[in-house]
């Protein structure tokens, strides 16, 4: 992740000029002093969030325009503050939070707690993380690892980590790489050089925090397990038992204050087996009741019927806590407690709880955070709910004995109906051309509401898809083949979105097994389509052609020709991504004859702008303009996102025709008119035409400035396909600028992207800009063999630019 500090002091000076001021002026409005502006200019200091806050205040950038002083896409990034909230009656454990505390002092970059389920380690932790906050000045992250999880649906695996790493660190709408090493090697390339302190709740093992270990010294990492982590390498060990008798009354007695004796107290922590999630437990059944005395509750504890007994999960205790609280519920709150533990994933939402319980939201809401007050529920974020490991499992035990496997049938279908609803209807929003999603959202409407525009909907899958993709292991598990596809099909909506590619590679494998074992063509139709698409992220062009022809051909044979033609496109886009263009072209008119033949104006409209590209490589421009005025021309009225695309197709035909100046013109305004959608692949195509244009009109700098954006930004949504093109024309922007060392790095990144996707058009254009380097320094070898290797990629693609390379080369 790039240093946001260094953004700002590249932009500044500009920013402060514009707006005619100067240094000591901005100080005096800004209230950020005369130095503190000197250094920032000048590199020498990284300014705080606070300090650009304070700056964007004082130049009066629009909210819109923040990123021209901190080169992001969005709103100036904080430090992350992702610690739960302290326990206020926190008592007891003073020893191992001393010890704690002093391998720290004592230089500890790694401290590892482990002990049994309920025993307080995560307590222990937030505690010692809360004590030592102000010492890691870059943010304090908070990650539930979910290793013990008592769930159907899949564990988040160390790429799903990684990524939400990564977005505590600011990276925002992220899309990191899908190969682990490079993930990774993204992750602690943004903790080195900052201050951190990394809370890793709920680990499965030591391997596994191992491998979310920053590379770099100045962070603290604080894990917990129900494992033994000892064998951590040079970890402090602190392995955590129920506490002594002591601190056990302690605790209660900090928790009930002046409710219980010292006596009682020990009697309630012997049955609770001195766990402080049970004497937790306890203790706010005594506080929730002001007319109890501490005997009421030790009445309550000491009633161990059959139902204790079938309940033992193995903890000594534990069950009767639970089981006293519980059986304090009124019958709703009871149902509902139980149903929570069938959701699949790891928190809900109002609506879903609403689903389970079958009941008005409004009293869901008022339920939730009832159970919340009690301590059977938590919330860590406004409106969502989950509840701990042991809760989970006991409630998944009462829904077993106390209801009938109806019941529990009929609330797990109503949960999957609902998430289906919002599913579709997200879907929808995303793709609202997409038939296949628009009838799903109205075949699984069930009255509840919808979104109003991408941006919610958006919002909604990113906040549900670790329970979507739960959601559809779990609906498969229990049998619900034809709910399970569906989700599925929607969750892959979200592809182009979401590039975490495992999750919706393992959910679209389902997703196939059941399309097979049910005999469905249309289904496998549409999930291999699915597949083909996401093996094109990852770079298996030959494997994704192959599911997408044998889409293609169920599609055709089941008559559905217009979505057959969109999945024909498809390896369209495959080929012109191979620099196979002559071949994208034949493929993309068999495209658009058979989306005219279904009369589907909008795939028709759509298959047009995309063969744009490939008309462009092989220089017909002629035919370009005519397929950019009828692909124009069938738009509906309101596509403004297509419209925009055109346009920006329109600017690159003007550069190729020799008017870059028309052309960067065309492109500013594109981009002004997508200033609003974030990271997007079409924000960083126009970033990369706007450099192009801008090289060919010598003003390096700019130009290297918006590539440079450009591939961040392709790297931030894990395309290789914009980010080879952004790495050549930042390759080029930096030959011409006289930085040949950085220009061969980045030229040279492009190759190796170019080779491992079977991209032969960019790795031309690879070579060719290392050639020019060479022909800088001198090389005359170096420059003839990079000449010869961008000849025969340029001639296999059939562009303009075989001849030109031909012609240089007779000349030497």
């Amino acid at each position: 992740m790039p240093d946001r500090g260094s953004d700002a002091r590249v932009n500044l000076r500009p920013l402060r000029v514009r707006a005619m001021m100067t240094q000591e002026e901005l100080a005096l409005r800004s209230g950020v002093g005369t130095r503190t502006i000197r250094d920032i200019e000048s590199g020498r200091v990284r300014p705080q969030p606070r300090t650009l806050r304070l700056l964007v205040e004082a130049l009066g950038l629009e909210p819109a325009d923040r990123a021209l002083l901190t080169g992001a896409s969005g709103p100036i990034a904080t430090v992350p503050r992702e610690l739960p909230r302290a326990l206020t009656g926190f008592a007891g454990r003073e020893r191992d939070l001393e010890a704690l505390l002093a391998a720290v002092e004592a230089g500890a970059a790694v401290v590892a707690v482990h002990g049994m389920a309920g025993v307080g380690k995560t307590s222990l932790a937030v505690r010692a993380a809360h004590a030592l906050a102000d010492r890691y000045p870059d943010g304090q992250l908070f990650v539930d690892l979910h290793a013990f999880t008592h769930s159907v649906g899949p564990r988040p695996g160390l790429e799903s980590v990684l990524a939400r790493l990564l977005r505590g660190l600011g990276a925002t709408d992220p899309a990191p790489p899908a190969d682990l090493d490079e993930r990774t090697a993204r992750y602690r390339s943004a903790v080195a050089g900052r201050r951190l302190l990394i809370v890793l709740d709920n680990a499965a093992d030591a391997d596994q925090v191992e491998a979310l270990l920053p590379g770099a010294p100045g962070s603290l990492v604080l894990a917990t397990s129900r494992r033994d982590l000892s064998s951590l390498t040079g970890a402090h060990s602190v392995p955590l038992e129920p506490p002594p008798m002591r601190e056990a009354v302690a605790m209660l007695g900090a928790a009930v204050a002046g409710r219980i004796s010292d006596d009682e107290a020990a009697v309630v922590a012997e049955r609770c087996g001195r766990l402080p999630l049970a004497m937790g437990l306890a203790a706010a059944r005594l506080r929730s009741r002001p007319l109890w005395r501490a005997a009421d509750l030790l009445d309550l504890l000491a009633d161990e019927d059959r139902l204790l007994d079938e309940l033992d999960m193995g903890h000594h205790g534990v069950t009767a806590a639970l089981r006293a609280s519980y059986l304090e519920l009124d019958p709703a709150h009871r149902r509902l407690l139980r149903r929570l533990g069938l959701a699949p994933g790891d928190d809900v939402d109002v609506h879903a709880a609403a689903a389970l319980c079958d009941a008005e939201e409004a009293r869901t809401a008022s339920m939730l955070e009832s159970l919340v007050d009690v301590h059977l529920a938590e919330t860590r974020s406004p409106g969502r709910y989950r509840l701990h490991d042991l809760v989970r499992l006991f409630a998944a035990r009462l829904m077993d004995l106390e209801e009938t496997p109806a019941e529990r049938d009929a609330a797990f279908g109503r949960l999957i109906d609902a998430y289906l609803h919002f599913t579709y209807r997200a879907a929808a929003r995303i793709h609202p051309n997409k038939r296949r999603f628009t009838e799903g959202a109205t075949a699984h409407d069930t009255g509840l509401p919808g979104f109003t525009g991408q941006a919610d909907a958006l919002a909604w899958f990113q906040a549900e898809r670790g329970n979507l993709e739960a959601a559809v292991a779990a609906a498969e598990h229990a049998g619900n083949l034809e709910q399970a596809w569906h989700l599925a099909t929607g969750f892959n909506a979200f592809f182009v979105h979401d590039h975490d590619t495992g999750s919706h590679a393992a959910v679209n494998r389902i997703a196939l097994g059941i399309a097979r074992r049910t005999g469905d063509g249309r289904k496998e139709a549409f999930t291999l389509g699915d597949a083909g698409r996401q093996l094109v992220t990852a770079g298996r062009h030959r494997e994704a052609i192959d599911l997408l022809k044998k889409s293609v051909a169920l599609k055709r044979d089941l008559g559905e020709f217009a979505d057959a033609a969109l999945t024909l496109a498809n390896i369209g886009i495959l080929y012109r991504r191979s620099g196979r263009f002559a071949e994208a072209l034949d493929v993309h008119e068999a495209a658009l004859a058979q989306a005219e033949a279904a009369a589907d104006a909008s795939a028709a409209a759509l298959i047009r702008t995309n063969m744009v590209v490939p008309l462009l490589r092989l220089g017909r421009f002629a035919e370009t303009e005519c397929r950019l005025d009828a692909a124009e021309a069938k738009l509906d009225a309101g596509d403004h996102h297509n419209r925009i695309r055109i346009e920006g197709f329109r600017g690159v035909l003007a550069r190729e025709r020799g008017e870059p100046a028309a052309a960067a013109a065309i492109h500013t305004a594109c981009l002004r008119a997508l200033r609003n959608e974030g990271v997007t692949a079409d924000v960083a195509a126009t970033l990369i035409d706007l450099g192009e244009d801008l090289l060919r009109l010598d003003r390096v700098t700019e130009a290297a400035a918006h590539l440079d954006r450009a591939v961040e930004y392709a790297v931030r949504l894990a395309d290789p396909s914009l980010e080879r093109a952004a790495r050549n024309g930042l390759g080029r922007a930096l030959t011409a600028s006289g930085a040949t060392d950085e220009a061969i790095g980045q030229l040279e990144l492009a190759a190796g992207l170019s080779e491992s996707h079977e991209d032969a058009y960019e790795l031309a254009r690879a070579h060719h800009g290392l050639a020019e380097v060479h022909r800088r320094r001198g090389d005359a070898d170096a420059e003839e063999h990079h000449l010869l290797c961008a000849a025969k990629g340029y001639e296999s693609c059939e562009v303009p630019e075989a001849a030109e390379i031909a012609e240089r080369l007779d000349r030497r």
